[in-house]
This record gives structure tokens, C-alpha cells and sequence, in this order.
């Protein structure tokens, strides 16, 4: 039977009495517990359409009294899985009468012919207001009541039957209440029954992927109805990903999946902890695991490091609640993409409300009158502001008002901002509550996962081909030239060092496969080959002849892109209009005749779009190109190639100018570097302080060292003016000097007479410049600063894991520093390190590999992260010295017994672990432990079994990480006296019970 809608799903249930039910699964049906209450044990359902009633097993019924509900088992589906219409299932948080609701179901009133079952919908207003005190729905019927029925009501047989609004299940009719003439209808509210542990337990048996439950928090039902078709049409913008290079195996398609695509990135953010707990998050973690606690984040990535990517995942994942569990709390949130070049192309950075869902130019009608403002007022917006750095610098102050001011405004609104690292200051967004996240450049590992996922992508379009032997030969070669590629990377440095973005390891990726393995030395020779590729030859190697009637050489379609790229860099623009790029073509061609004699300006831009795979018209009249990076590179060359050199030096100070001199050194020959990288040296001479003369002086040593040829003058001339700056005294400063790589080691000074501040910025960016820099790292190591020898470790990711235990770490005092465990290489090289104070262990390892890992080691403080393959903590019985565990996202973990086996002063349990339930049927009580952080993100019923577990508890630390359908009740854990408690509210949760604490609690 084809369930095509929710009203589809409505089913009549046959027991003592007649009642209506609607069917979760295909064998799972919710209904009233009264309608079985006097012979469960005798239950049948017939569905819509049905022939014969089947036979059900009650899994579990309420009290009719308090939870009118009860969750039956049908014998066998009723329903393939595949037909069912999707089930949303919500909760109504707002006090406003919400009109075009219906209740479904098969009442006494509509029966017909020889007492035969006909359904019924009853359209109404659901005033949840009227029910609040008696825990129930109200829905007011929109039509004149029925007549009275031979038993009474005329409803009697609607008990059980769904009640919608819109395509969302709330609640399940219950009862005709006296007085309402029958006009009225009374409702148990899902999440009443969501809240019944003995319902949740049976659903987590029996469908353990039932959805989550919706907030509704809006009154018009137009806007849950246009809620869903936008959904649908961010997921259709969002979810595809173009990935650079796969279009050139045989066909135009170089869209994928974005979940095949995608590729989880680490990034780094400041210490944040609740009292007491310095520890308990090391500083680098993988980009999604820091968000889900950041309301508002500034994220920062080099060109191409995948922050729209990002953004883009992010959106079309929150519009359909399929976000994993460390970012739940954004699962519903309505995303609005705010691409900050289409704003500026739209010729403005201050947008109101109501055009925030309209500026992507989303595949969707336009919303209901003022729907943005109610989304925005209700919290339920997810704002992602992508790309700052694209709009002009005197447009930044004002889009920081626009956000600032709309922020303060709506408060509950989480926000992500994308920028590049210094396009605004540290503390921009500081004021507004924004905290501050750095893309770091792609790991060893990182590299070999994206040439994965680049070649497991272009598989996938092996799939398209009807030639099978041709496409077995395909995946072949593709598997073939994966492990090549793969190869290369592990023994060659100065690839990896190229392939640190997920841009420029797509354009390997690509150049790998298309020159079967002829792979570029430099970052030039890198974009050279990019272009090659991309517009010489490609249509000659497809068997693609003229398809617009045109045909260009690589020069010529250089040329023609050249004039595009730099209007958009002389007027500070991301985007043009079709108008104006074709005007940039109408000049371009006026030198170019064998270009004009083969069609229009018009003409010629359309090839490009179809046929280059560098322009690109994402919105309608918006083209760009597929990349800044692009962009930058081409409107480099024009400057070269123009002799507009000082027109470029006129810019040096502005920074979305200065890319494009980085770039411009390597078109130049000997005399135009020397003419440049003078140009620039004289521009820092000329600063008015510091704080201009930083870029300029590193941009004058990227362009060194980016020249062909440097004379010995000039080389002296450029490092001795930076290293006269002296070491960096901010991230901003620390940031210009790390741009430069190992170049910059020479001017490092040694660690002796550094601060702490100081000394750890620089041994951070020796981190991220390879082996060369470890005999200054293990200088650092000897640093007396416990900031400067947190960042030595902290490096470890990016090093040889067994190499830099050896001959950095083995020498350092870590005693009290966090050392993170990330591979098994680096879990097998511990035994080589002195005693670790404080170390965090993530991703799979056994728990004999951990006790081998950990064999000699005298640890205290242990955070285990992210491992879905642990089951027990055995391991732990040869560590008593372990005073503080952490657990993080360990699902498969059941076995703790060995915390009864160590005097474990505390213990901090995240999401993704197990509940203090399995805990305490694990082990008892745990009287040694005083201290206890959870992170609440599913509930607040394990509050009740705090004290059981720890009954001598003295300190408890709360992260609200999610918006609860409940007040978070502190009540039951006042008979401790001494108890002190820090409550994190990220979610804004309201906290009930606060008046028994005194100043015993802190809430932030």
C-alpha cells in the first residue's frame, strides 16, 4: 500500500474498543492507550484501504490518566519502507493560536451503509494555551460541531487518530471534553509521550532512527508549509560540490555529492573550559567538533582551505536535521547562506530580514510575508556570512554594523563568519560574542584522504558509462593512479607542501590523472598547468569539436579571461554582470581578429561558461570564477602583461590587492621582480608604523621568495628589514611571518630571553614548516613557558610522528602540558616520552592497543576522543595514577568497571557516550569522585542519577549544548550542601531550582 502523504498514514485500531492510530513504521503504530486498556491482548489495525485487520503487540501503554498513549507492534508490514511518506514530528512552543491543523481518525459520526468505517478530517485551530495546565493540545474545530452520537460524542473512535499541523505530526486526539458542544477536541502532546521513559526505551528498540522532534515555534502554518519547500531547495543548491577536475573524465558533470566530497578539516581555537579545567579541550580538534558549542564563530582559512565548502555542508545538512551528533544543536535551524559577493554584486552589504532568504537566489518561491523576521525572532536561524574578505574594504565597517546590529536584535541566532586570515583584526567581532576558529592547512593524512575521496569521486562517474569494458579500464587506471599519486605524496615534501588546501590538492589531483603523472614543481607551474589543462585541449581529448562554433588556444582564452579578472580586482568585485563581462570581452578581442572573425562578444562569453570550466554563472547575471585563486592569477598576469606593475605597487597596502602581487612575481622576469620587490621595500620604509609595515615587509619576502632571481643586495635588503621588525607581538604579526614558510627559519630567534606569548607563536608556526624546523622546535621544547612547550607538543600533528618523539618531545618536560594522541604511529612512539601530565588519545584504537601504547607511561590526566571501536577501559587498571578521564563520542563503550579500581578524582562525560545508567550498572557507585562534567545534549533526566553515582560529589560542570523541550531542573541535587555548580547555557535552556545554590552556582 503507497503511503504518498501523512494523512496517508492513518489507521483505524480494533480492540475493546474502536479507536483511530497513525503508522510510524511500517510496523509500528502510536495510539490511545484507553481505546486498548481493557483486553491489550486482543489488537488489531487496519489501514487506509486495507482488506483485513492484523493482528498487533502492545510494546508499551501510558497511564490513560497522565500519558494517553500506547505504541503498537503490527504482525507483519502493512507498508514497503520506500513508500511511506517522511514523518516530522513536533512540539508547539508557541502560545499563539496556530490555524490549519486537522485531526484524522474513523469517529462513530462518519460511519456508513452497514456500520462500515469511513475517515474523517476535522480541520481546526490548535490553541495550545487552553491545555497547558491539564498537559494537553486543544484543537478548536472550524465548522459547526456534529450532532450527538448513539454512545454520546460523535467523536467517540477519533481517540488515537494523528493531529497535524501542516505535515507535522503534534499529538494524537484523546478525548471530546464536556461543555464545547463537541466543537472541541482534546489532544496528548507528542512530546508528552517523548517524555515517558518506558515509550522512548520501546521506540529506541524498535525504530532506534525515529526523527527528531521539531520545535514549532511559528502560529501561520504557511510557514511550516514553505519551511519544508526550502529545505528541498537548500539541499538542491548545497548539496552538490564542484570538485576541480573531475569534469575532464568524459562528460560536463563535475558535480558530487557533497557527502562524497566532503572532507572533515582540523582547525584551532583558543583554551576554553569551565572551572578548574584547563584541560579538558586541547586547542586543535576537527573543525565540526568545535562549532557545535560556538554560537558565533569567526572562521578564518587561507585561499581554497574549504570554508565554503563548509558553509555549503553545513546548510544543506542543518535543512534536513542530518548533522551528526557533535552539531545536533543545529539540526532544524533554518539556514540562510549569505554569499558576501552577491551581496556586493547586488549593490549592497546591509540586506533586511526579509532578503535574507533570497539573496542565493535559492530555487524556491518567495516565503510568506515577514516569515525571515519570525525565524530570526524564534532562534531558529542558522546565519552563515560567507566570505568577508570578498567585499571591498570600505564595505567591511558597514556589513559589521548590519551584522552586529541584526545579531543584537535576535540574540538567539547562531552565526558562522568566513574570512581569510588577515582580512580583519583578531577581535573584529569580539564585542558581538564571536569566537574565533582557524582553518590549519590539510595534515599528511588530511592529503592521502582528500586523493581518496578525489579518486573514490571520479569513480563514481565510471558509473555513467554504457561501455562497461571501458569503464572497468576506467576505474582501473583511476585505482591505479590513486596509489601512484598516494605514493608520491609520502616521499616527496614539496608536493605535500603544494597540496595543503583542498583547491590546490584537487588541481594535483587532476593534473595527476590528465598527465598521467607528470606533476608540477611549483605553485606557478601549478596554476600554469591548471589553465593548460583546463582551456587547451580539453574538448580535442573529449572528441568535442566546436559545440559553440568557436575555437581558442590556450593564449587566446588566457587573454580574454585576463581582461575579466582584472575589472574584478580594479573595482574590488567577486562578480560581474553578463553586460559587463561582455563589454571586458568587446576590448579584449579588439587585439584578438582570429577571435572576432568567429562570433560575437556574447558568443565568446558563453563558451568560456560552457566551455573553459573556469567562469562560472552561479546566480542569474553573477558570473565568477570558480576560484579567487583563479581570478587572482589571471588579473596578475594582465598587470605584468599590461606594464601596469606600479598600478599594483599604488595597491600594496590594501590588502584584497595584495594576493595578486604574490602572484604577479611569478610572471615577471629578472628586471620587473627586482622593480617589485624594490617597490615593496620602499613602501615599508614609508609606513607610519608597525602595524603597516608588517604586510608590506613579508609581502616584499613572499615575492623573494617566489622570484626566479634574487641578487645578494636585495635578498639581505628584504630579510634584514623583517627580522629588524623583531619577533611577532600578536596572532596578526605571527600570521604575516607563518605565511612565509621555512624561508623565514634564518630570522627565528632562538627561545632564550622570549615571553611566554613570544615564544609560543613561534614555536607554533614552527609546527606547520615541516622537518626542516625541528632542531628549533626542540629548543622551544626547553622553554620554561608552559604556553611555548603547549605548542611545541601541539605541533606533533603535523611532524613525523616517530622522528619528532624521538628528538623533541623525549627531551621535554610534559609533565604539564596536553600532549593529543591521533594516530597509531604516534600511540606506539609514547614509550620513547618522560612523563605525560595530560594526554588526549582520539580516533579508533582498541583497548589492548591502548594498554600497549600506554605501557610505562605515568599519566593523570587521560581524554579519550572520538573512538567508535573501544568497549571496555581494562586498559586503566595499570594506570591508577589516573586522577581525571574525560570520554568524548565513544559510543561502543559499556565496560567500566576499572573506574571502581581507581581513585578518580574527576570524570567528564560528553556526547556520543554512554549515560551515568551504564555507568552505575558497570560499576556501583563511585564514591572516590568528586568532580563531574557532563555535556547535556539529549535530555535532563540524567540530572536525578547524579547523586547515585557520585555520592560524594563537590563539584558539578554543566554544558548545555541543546535547546531542551524541558527547563533544566537543579532541584534533586540540593541535599548536597557542599555541592558547587558552573552551568555553560550555550542553549539558553531555562534552569529551574537556582534559588537552593546561592553562590554555590555560576551560570554563563
Amino acid at each position: 500500500m503507497p503511503v504518498r502523504s501523512v494523512e496517508d498514514r492513518l489507521v483505524a485500531v480494533l480492540a475493546h474498543r474502536q479507536g483511530s492510530g497513525v503508522l510510524l513504521t511500517p510496523r509500528l503504530v502510536l495510539t490511545s492507550a484507553h481505546v486498548i486498556e481493557a483486553d491489550p491482548a486482543e489488537v488489531r489495525t487496519l489501514t487506509l484501504g486495507g482488506k483485513h485487520p492484523v493482528r498487533c503487540e502492545v510494546l508499551w501503554a501510558g497511564d490513560p490518566d497522565r500519558c494517553d498513549a500506547a505504541l503498537l507492534k503490527i504482525q507483519h508490514a502493512v507498508a514497503r519502507e520506500g513508500d511511506l511518506a517522511p514523518l516530522r514530528w513536533g512540539e508547539i512552543v508557541t502560545h499563539q493560536p496556530v490555524q490549519g491543523c486537522q485531526a484524522l481518525g474513523f469517529p462513530q459520526i462518519q460511519r456508513f451503509g452497514d456500520d462500515e468505517l469511513e475517515a474523517v478530517q476535522v480541520p481546526g485551530t490548535l490553541v495550545p494555551l487552553s491545555g497547558r495546565l491539564r498537559g494537553r493540545y486543544v484543537l478548536r474545530s472550524d465548522h459547526h460541531p456534529p450532532s450527538p452520537g448513539r454512545d454520546g460524542s460523535p467523536w467517540a473512535g477519533l481517540s488515537g487518530g494523528p493531529v497535524l499541523i501542516g505535515q507535522l505530526l503534534v499529538g494524537i486526539a484523546a478525548e471530546d471534553p464536556m461543555g464545547w458542544d463537541h466543537s472541541s477536541i482534546d489532544a496528548v502532546p507528542l512530546a508528552s509521550v517523548m517524555n515517558d521513559a518506558g515509550f522512548t526505551a520501546a521506540l529506541l528498540e524498535h525504530w532506534p532512527n525515529a526523527p527528531a522532534l521539531e520545535r514549532i515555534h511559528s502560529p501561520y502554518p504557511e510557514d511550516i508549509a514553505y519551511e519544508e519547500r526550502y529545505a528541498k531547495a537548500v539541499k538542491a543548491r548545497y548539496s552538490r560540490l564542484e570538485i576541480f577536475g573531475l569534469d575532464d573524465l568524459g562528460t560536463n558533470e563535475n558535480s558530487w555529492d557533497l557527502d562524497t566530497a566532503y572532507l572533515s578539516l582540523e582547525a584551532r581555537a583558543p583554551r576554553r573550559a569551565l572551572d578548574g579545567d584547563q584541560h579538558l579541550r586541547p586547542e586543535t580538534h576537527r573543525v565540526e567538533d568545535l562549532l557545535g558549542s560556538r554560537p558565533r564563530t569567526v572562521l578564518r582559512g587561507e585561499a581554497g582551505a574549504g570554508k565554503t565548502t563548509l558553509v555549503w555542508w553545513l546548510a544543506s545538512h542543518a535543512a534536513c536535521r542530518t548533522l551528526p551528533a557533535k552539531l545536533s544543536a543545529l539540526n532544524g535551524l533554518v539556514p540562510f547562506v549569505v554569499p558576501m559577493r552577491s551581496l556586493a554584486a547586488q549593490g549592497t552589504v546591509t540586506p533586511t530580514p526579509d532578503r535574507l532568504p533570497t539573496i542565493a537566489q535559492l530555487p524556491v518561491e518567495g516565503p510568506p510575508s515577514g516569515w525571515a523576521g519570525r525565524v530570526l525572532e524564534s532562534g531558529r536561524a542558522l546565519l552563515l556570512v560567507d566570505g568577508l574578505d570578498e567585499l571591498p574594504q570600505p564595505d567591511r565597517a558597514p556589513a559589521r554594523r548590519w551584522l552586529a546590529e541584526l545579531l543584537r536584535l535576535h540574540p538567539g541566532t547562531r552565526c558562522l563568519v568566513t574570512v581569510r586570515p588577515l582580512a580583519v583584526g583578531d577581535s573584529w567581532l569580539e564585542s558581538e560574542g564571536f569566537e574565533e576558529l582557524l582553518l590549519l592547512p590539510m595534515s599528511d593524512t588530511d592529503i592521502q584522504a582528500f586523493v581518496a575521496a578525489w579518486h573514490q569521486a571520479a569513480r563514481l562517474e565510471c558509473e555513467r558509462f554504457t561501455d562497461a569494458p571501458y569503464a572497468l579500464r576506467q576505474r582501473g587506471r583511476l585505482d591505479s593512479l590513486k596509489r601512484d599519486l598516494a605514493q608520491e605524496f609520502e616521499r616527496n615534501a614539496t608536493l605535500r607542501d603544494l597540496a595543503r588546501t583542498p583547491l590546490l590538492c584537487a588541481v594535483i589531483c587532476a593534473l595527476h590523472r590528465r598527465r598521467s603523472g607528470l606533476l608540477p614543481r611549483t605553485r606557478w607551474d601549478l596554476y600554469r598547468s591548471a589553465l593548460a589543462m583546463l582551456l587547451g585541449g580539453r574538448d580535442d581529448f573529449r572528441r568535442i569539436h566546436k559545440p559553440e562554433g568557436i575555437t581558442l588556444s590556450v593564449d587566446d582564452g588566457q587573454q580574454l579571461l585576463q581582461r575579466i579578472a582584472v575589472w574584478l580586482v580594479r573595482n574590488g568585485r567577486v562578480e560581474l554582470s553578463r553586460a559587463q563581462a561582455v563589454r571586458q570581452l568587446e576590448l579584449a578581442m579588439g587585439g584578438l581578429r582570429h577571435v572576432r572573425e568567429q562570433g560575437t562578444a556574447d558568443q565568446v562569453l558563453t563558451h568560456l561558461l560552457n566551455r573553459s570550466g573556469l567562469l562560472q554563472e552561479r546566480a542569474t547575471d553573477a558570473i565568477q570564477f570558480i576560484h579567487r585563486t583563479f581570478q587572482d592569477y589571471l588579473a596578475a598576469k594582465e598587470f605584468r602583461d599590461n606594464d601596469s606593475l606600479d598600478e599594483l605597487l599604488g595597491h600594496a597596502a590594501e590588502e584584497q590587492w595584495q594576493d595578486v602581487i604574490r602572484l604577479v612575481i611569478g610572471h615577471c622576469g629578472r628586471s620587473e621582480a627586482r622593480r617589485v620587490i624594490s617597490g615593496l621595500l620602499t613602501a615599508a620604509d614609508e609606513a607610519s608604523d608597525p602595524e603597516a609595515e608588517w604586510p608590506l615587509r613579508t609581502l616584499a619576502a613572499a615575492c623573494a621568495i617566489g622570484s626566479a632571481y634574487v641578487d645578494e643586495a636585495l635578498h639581505d635588503a628584504v630579510w634584514g628589514g623583517l627580522k629588524a621588525l623583531g619577533p611577532p607581538r600578536d596572532d596578526r604579526e605571527y600570521g604575516f611571518l607563518a605565511s612565509l614558510g621555512p624561508e623565514v627559519l634564518p630570522i627565528l630567534p632562538e627561545p632564550e630571553g622570549l615571553g611566554a606569548e613570544q615564544a609560543a607563536r613561534i614555536a607554533r608556526m614552527l609546527g606547520s614548516l615541516g622537518e626542516v624546523a625541528l632542531p628549533l622546535l626542540k629548543q622551544y621544547g626547553q622553554h620554561s613557558s608552559f604556553l611555548a612547550r603547549s605548542a611545541v607538543a601541539t605541533a606533533w600533528r603535523s611532524q613525523p610522528p616517530q622522528r619528532y618523539a624521538e628528538e623533541v618531545l623525549a627531551a621535554m618536560r610534559l609533565h604539564d602540558v596536553s600532549l593529543r594522541v591521533l594516530s597509531p604511529e604516534q600511540l606506539s612512539a609514547l614509550h620513547h616520552l618522560d612523563r605525560i601530565g595530560n594526554l588526549s588519545i582520539s580516533q579508533d584504537h582498541s583497548s589492548a592497543e591502548l594498554r600497549r601504547g600506554l605501557a610505562g607511561q605515568e599519566v593523570r590526566w587521560l581524554e579519550l576522543d572520538h573512538n567508535s571501536v573501544l568497549r571496555d577501559l581494562h586498559f586503566l587498571r595499570e594506570h591508577p595514577e589516573i586522577k581525571h578521564l574525560t570520554i568524548t563520542t565513544c559510543p561502543r563503550l559499556r565496560d567500566f568497571s576499572a573506574l571502581a579500581d581507581l581513585e578518580l578524582q574527576l570524570l567528564g562525560l560528553a556526547p556520543g557516550s554512554p549515560d551515568l545508567e551504564v555507568i552505575a550498572t558497570s560499576t556501583g557507585p563511585l564514591p572516590q569522585t568528586t568532580s563531574l562534567i557532563l555535556t547535556l545534549a539529549d535530555g535532563f533526566s540524567v540530572i536525578e542519577q547524579v547523586l547515585q553515582v557520585f555520592p560524594n560529589l563537590s563539584f558539578l560542570g554543566l554544558h548545555v549544548l541543546r535547546t531542551p523541550s524541558q527547563p533544566l531542573d537543579l532541584s534533586a541535587l540540593h541535599i548536597q550542601p557542599e555541592l558547587r555548580l558552573d552551568v555553560l547555557n550555550t542553549a539558553k535552556a531555562e534552569i529551574l531550582g537556582t534559588e537552593h545554590f546561592g553562590d554555590r552556582l555560576r551560570v554563563h
